[in-house]
């Protein structure tokens, strides 16, 4: 068995969670990868919860799940120091210190790559600036939507967005290895934690600014507390129901003992349903539902072909059918304790995804017992010096059949890393993202243009950019031979069907390989292509709760709430991304081909490693803590006089006394204040003090003055502000764009959340129109002629809208 990232070291000097689980990423695929330690150890190895509540080094249960697969050296001396930058293929950083950046690459082998990955980046108005899962949230525009509306906006789960700039910046070093004999020394690749976390929430708010929605705090937070939906009670716990888009209406409707609501005829129809006034069924099922059992209604109603979801807390999801089937849970140890955690978001094959052992003692590995004769991995191609400015996959061709947001993100990644990705769209079926409203948005509106709802919706093309689109009709026989003839042409298949569809068209991993050796199929699904769930419908807002997330999502001493947008979406679609570029390493080491089946229920579940641990060593199951850290107080977010809400946390005894000089109010300086473990104790207190202050000052004067002195602080911006007027920070650093988009016009537009050393970041092109591109790619691709294209055009087989309008539509 060769692993996809054999005979790469890696060496990680960071002090993030971020920095720590990219390192980690490369060991779970096969990488050696040493953690650079001082005496004290990685600073998640003092980040609660603790084994038995003992604080200690081996004890972290965010150590444990962060740093597995690497092996822990103690470094005292710079010279040592030195000496493992020199040896390593891939060294990671997490320091804005531009200096120790500079020292770093000198000292890096001429070609390897440097990865640094801050919380805002290393060329930023905001470099420097101090901040953590808590601000970034409330920067994202995540804080905005998340929670009720008559209470605080709440940040995302502990680490979220350490997890997802971590998954970007192991995306971003891989890729950059593909290219790193094209040059003669190390490439730096700068990641901002806020910029890759903005894309997991985006699409919402271009949609928005595509409507012309107001900025305001709160758009997504309408709901009170105690009101239905969109997570349900019944009898023994909470259900997710998508109502507006059930299948087969009125036998659901007599499943949760409803036949009245099933009955109307307005309603059995699912296509124009979420344009009905739906008060009447809310009101029905909150009467019913808690009757009912849920797994006995998930079961009834996913048969049926109805999206609904059960919140699984971690006792469920540890003892699921459907992840037991495909062994998703893994064994390793806490300190001495054996306990299980999450396994791979993704099944890869035949080269696997492992957890070789757990994570180190501190010290366990000497430096000089490390192999001195470490030899660097084998040598890609080279690419000319225009290849190199495309991005680091040029040269790398990928079709896709992504549809709405998981398959068509992950693809959009692709291509903004140079891949040439042509999406293969539908007449018959559009994407769902493309008829989310059957109007072009006001936002974007314009009488002088010729316009269509299908090309001008802020969902589509917030996630499509950069790709070219083809349309064909695949139940036709001579659609089928096109995609045959097609398909040999590219490396990559990536889908995001239900199981079943693309085998229905003769596509397996053999076939492929057959038609394109090395050949790599990489799939999205809610449950996998395994299992009792497989033929089960799901979605983003269903599979966030069956994974266990939304269980510890929420304000402190509830059951857990789904956020305010479609989490497994992105994080599907990083995670496949990952899993892609391991595929593409082991297929140019072995030429054999790649099968990537990533279940969106799993690749939530693997972000919540940590907490599965906790449940598993202590047999409690954790709970939301809301706002709050474990650690660290005064850590929230509070209340402005200007009405909006503000995010501070404290990080540290220097962040406090920092935090207490600009507050000015004399009793927070008591000594009882002075230390972080008192401070937990307090934190009710601190916090009325804290609220104090902010309701007498503007959000934008309290986050200037604490970021200003080096406290952690963010004002929550409204997602619906993000894409309208962006922050000043978004723009100078190129993350956001005026990108001109044919029918929709020039709109901002966020893009790449990495930057590389080697290459000017090529334009980025906007999200295609439908078909936009189908008669340059079956020229090119096919070498058909005009007369040919015209007549399968005709058939309606291909086409843009403008040409396939009055042609008969193909039979299968």
């Amino acid at each position: 068995m060769i692993d996809s990232l054999a005979n790469i070291r890696v060496v990680d000097l960071s002090n993030r969670f971020s920095g720590a689980f990219a390192s980690r990423l490369f060991g779970d695929f096969g990488a050696e990868v040493i953690l650079v330690e001082s005496p004290e150890g990685h600073p998640l190895r003092h980040e609660p919860p603790f084994l038995n509540g003992c604080v200690g080094v081996e004890q972290s249960f965010v150590h444990a799940f962060a740093n597995w697969n690497k092996k822990s050296v103690i470094v005292d001396e710079q010279a040592d120091r030195n000496a493992l930058i020199r040896s390593a293929d891939v060294v990671v950083t997490t320091t804005c210190n531009r200096m120790a950046i500079e020292q770093t690459e000198k000292l890096a082998l001429p070609h390897s790559v440097h990865l640094s990955i801050t919380p805002h980046g290393i060329d930023d108005p905001l470099t420097g600036t101090p901040g953590n899962n808590l601000t970034i949230s409330a920067r994202s525009g995540w804080a905005s939507i998340n929670g009720y509306g008559s209470e605080p906006p709440l940040a995302m789960p502990r680490n979220q967005s350490g997890i997802v700039g971590g998954i970007a910046g192991f995306i971003a070093a891989v890729a950059a290895m593909r290219r790193r004999y094209s040059t003669d020394h190390a490439e730096l690749v700068d990641v901002s934690e806020l910029e890759a976390f903005a894309l997991t929430v985006h699409p919402w708010g271009v949609a928005a600014a595509y409507n012309n929605v107001p900025p305001r705090i709160g758009a997504n937070r309408a709901r009170t507390r105690g009101s239905p939906g969109p997570l349900w009670i019944l009898a023994d716990g909470k259900m997710n129901f998508g109502l507006a888009d059930f299948k087969n209406w009125t036998a659901a409707m007599e499943a949760v003992n409803r036949p009245d609501l099933g009955a109307k005829q307005e309603l059995i129809p699912d296509i124009g349903r979420h344009s009905q006034d739906l008060r009447e069924v809310v009101h029905g099922l909150a009467e019913t539902l808690p009757q009912l059992n849920r797994w006995d209604v998930f079961h009834s109603l996913t048969q049926l072909r109805c999206v609904v979801g059960v919140v699984q807390d971690m006792k469920d999801i540890v003892n699921n059918e459907q992840f037991d089937q495909r062994n998703f849970f893994v064994d390793t140890m806490v300190h001495e304790k054996p306990v299980k955690t999450s396994g791979a978001p993704a099944v890869l094959s035949p080269s696997p995804w492992r957890l070789r052992y757990s994570a180190p003692r501190l010290g366990s590995s000497r430096q000089d017992q490390l192999d001195p004769k470490y030899k660097p991995s084998v040598e890609p191609s080279r690419l000319s010096e225009a290849d190199l400015q495309e991005g680091p996959l040029v040269g790398v061709r990928v079709l896709s059949f992504g549809q709405a947001w998981s398959g068509t993100f992950a693809t959009e990644l692709l291509a903004l890393l140079g891949a040439d990705v042509v999406q293969v769209a539908s007449h018959y079926h559009p994407d769902a993202f493309r008829r989310i409203r059957n109007v072009v948005p006001p936002g974007v509106a314009d009488p002088a243009k010729k316009q269509h709802a299908r090309n001008t919706q802020g969902h589509y093309n917030s996630v499509n950019l950069h790709k070219r689109e083809i349309t064909l009709d695949i139940r036709n026989k001579t659609g089928r031979k096109v995609l045959w003839q097609l398909i040999p042409k590219f490396d990559i298949v990536a889908d995001n069907f239900r199981p079943g569809v693309l085998p229905s068209w003769g596509i397996n991993l053999e076939e492929l390989h057959r038609v394109r050796p090395g050949m790599i199929w990489a799939s999205i699904s809610g449950y996998g292509e395994s299992g009792p769930y497989r033929d089960y419908p799901a979605n983003g807002a269903t599979t966030e709760p069956m994974s266990g997330f939304s269980s510890i999502h929420g304000y402190k001493s509830d059951t857990g709430m789904n956020t305010g947008g479609l989490y497994p979406d992105p994080i599907s679609g990083y995670f496949l991304v990952a899993f892609i570029l391991a595929a593409l390493n082991h297929r140019d080491r072995t030429g054999l081909p790649q099968r990537v089946d990533l279940s969106m229920m799993e690749a939530v579940a693997a972000v919540l490693g940590d907490y599965v641990m906790e449940y598993s060593a202590t047999n409690e199951v954790p709970m939301p803590t809301g706002n709050d850290h474990l650690r660290h107080a005064p850590y929230g977010i509070y209340p402005t006089k200007d009405e909006w809400w503000v995010a501070i946390g404290v990080e540290s005894d220097q962040m406090w006394r920092k935090l207490v000089k600009t507050v000015g109010d004399p009793t927070l300086r008591r000594g009882e204040f002075a230390i972080e473990s008192r401070r937990l104790r307090h934190r009710a207190h601190i916090d009325e003090k804290i609220e104090a202050w902010t309701k007498s000052e503007t959000a934008l004067q309290i986050e200037k003055a604490l970021c200003e002195s080096g406290v952690c602080a963010a004002r929550v911006v409204p997602l619906t502000e993000l894409y309208r007027k962006p922050s000043a920070h978004f723009v100078e650093s190129g993350f956001l764009n005026r990108i001109d988009h044919p029918e929709a016009g020039a709109t901002w537009l966020p893009g790449r959340p990495w930057r590389f050393s080697e290459a000017v970041q090529v334009p980025i092109r906007p999200a295609p129109c439908v078909g936009e591109h189908s008669w340059e790619v079956f020229r090119d691709e096919l070498g058909i002629d005009k007369e040919t294209y015209e007549a399968w055009v005709a058939e309606g087989i291909t086409g843009t809208l403008d040409e396939i309008q009055n042609t008969a539509q193909p039979g299968s």
